[in-house]
C-alpha cells in the first residue's frame, strides 16, 4: 500500500496512538440489535501470489497454480487487487471462485477505469461490466471497494453519488477516502458518511503512517474495514495491532456484526506475521475460535 508512505528514518516520530471513536460511531453502535450470531471476523493479506510465501505459508515447492488454494485453507479473506488494473474474464473469476476453500471471501477493489476516469458515461459502462463480472465469485465475494484517487475531493460528492447509486442494494460495499479535504472538512465528510450510512455501505478506514488523518473512526455500517500497513522491523506492529484488537473489542461488544482487516506489509512476507498475530490474540482476548493459520515448519512437523 503506497497510500501514506513515508521513509523508515521518520517513522519514529510517528503517533500511532489509535484515535477515539467519532461522535457518529457510537451513534451508529446504538442503533444496532444485540447480534444472535457470533461476528463475521475476517483477517488475512493484500496478496497471494506472492513468491516469498512458499516455505513459509505454503509448503517448499509448491506451484504458482496452487498458492490461491493453499492461501484460502489458511487465511479466509484476501484483498483482490487484480481487479483494479484490468476487469479479469468471466472465467478467471470462476477459476478463483472454485479454488478457495468455504467461507473464504474475497474483496475485490473496484477498477481504477471507474475509481480514476472523469469520463461519467464511461463510469457507468465500466460499473455495470465490473458488478456484472464479480457475482460470479458467489458466496466466495465479500465486500468491494470503491478507493477514490488523491485529487478526488469533495467538490465532487454528487459524481461519487451517482456512481453509488447505481451499486445494487444490499451489496456490501466499501469507499476508501483519498484526499485530504475529506478530513479536514467535517461537514463534506458528514455528509458522504450520511450517505454511506443510508446506502448500507462502509467507510474504509486506513491505517498508515503518513497520513494519520485517514484513521477517521468513522462507522457507517454494523461492518468495518479496516487496512492496516505494517513496516518491517517496526516494533510499534505489534503495540498498534493490540490498540485495534482493544477498540474491535468494544465495537463488538456494543453490536458490531463483521469485521475484515486486511493487513499490508512492505515485505509482503511478513504480512503473513502480523496476520497470525491478529488472529491469535482475536482468539485469546475476544474469546473466538478463528482458524489460526500454520507456517510451513509447523505443517511439516504434524508428519
Amino acid at each position: 500500500m503506497k497510500f501514506g508512505c513515508i521513509t523508515s528514518s521518520n517513522l519514529p516520530k510517528v503517533d500511532f496512538s489509535l484515535p477515539a471513536d467519532a461522535p457518529a460511531t457510537q451513534t451508529l453502535l446504538s442503533s444496532l440489535s444485540q447480534p444472535t450470531q457470533p461476528p463475521a471476523i475476517y483477517v488475512g493479506c493484500s496478496v497471494w501470489t506472492e513468491r516469498s510465501f512458499v516455505g513459509k505459508l505454503y509448503p517448499p515447492g509448491s506451484a504458482a497454480k496452487d498458492y490461491l488454494r493453499l492461501y484460502s485453507q489458511q487465511f479466509n479473506t484476501v484483498e483482490l487487487n487484480a481487479t483494479f488494473y484490468s476487469l479479469p474474464s468471466v472465467t478467471q473469476v470462476k477459476k478463483w471462485k472454485v479454488s478457495v476453500a468455504p467461507g473464504f471471501k474475497f474483496c475485490p477493489k473496484v477498477p481504477q477505469s471507474i475509481s480514476h476516469t472523469n469520463n461519467p458515461s464511461e463510469q457507468l459502462r465500466q460499473l455495470a461490466n465490473f458488478l456484472e463480472t464479480i457475482q460470479h465469485l458467489e458466496e466466495a465475494l465479500g465486500i468491494t471497494f470503491l478507493q477514490l484517487p488523491p485529487y478526488f475531493e469533495p467538490n465532487r460528492i454528487p459524481t461519487l453519488q451517482k456512481l453509488l447509486d447505481k451499486v445494487p442494494e444490499g451489496l456490501p460495499w466499501a469507499v476508501e477516502l483519498r484526499h485530504p479535504a475529506w478530513f479536514s472538512n467535517p461537514v463534506a465528510q458528514r455528509e458522504l458518511f450520511d450517505f454511506l450510512q443510508q446506502r448500507g455501505m462502509v467507510a474504509v478506514i486506513s491505517d498508515v503512517a503518513g497520513r494519520r488523518d485517514a484513521l477517521h473512526q468513522t462507522l457507517t455500517t454494523g461492518c468495518a474495514f479496516i487496512r492496516f500497513q505494517g513496516y518491517p522491523e517496526e516494533p510499534s506492529n505489534y503495540t498498534r495491532l493490540d490498540a485495534w484488537i482493544g477498540r474491535i473489542q468494544q465495537w463488538l461488544a456494543q453490536g458490531l456484526e463483521q469485521v475484515y482487516w486486511v493487513i499490508h506489509e512492505t515485505d509482503k512476507a511478513l504480512c503473513v506475521d502480523l496476520a497470525i498475530y491478529v488472529i491469535k490474540q482475536l482468539n485469546h482476548q475476544l474469546g473466538l475460535q478463528l482458524s489460526v493459520p500454520r507456517l510451513a515448519a509447523q505443517q511439516a512437523s504434524l508428519f
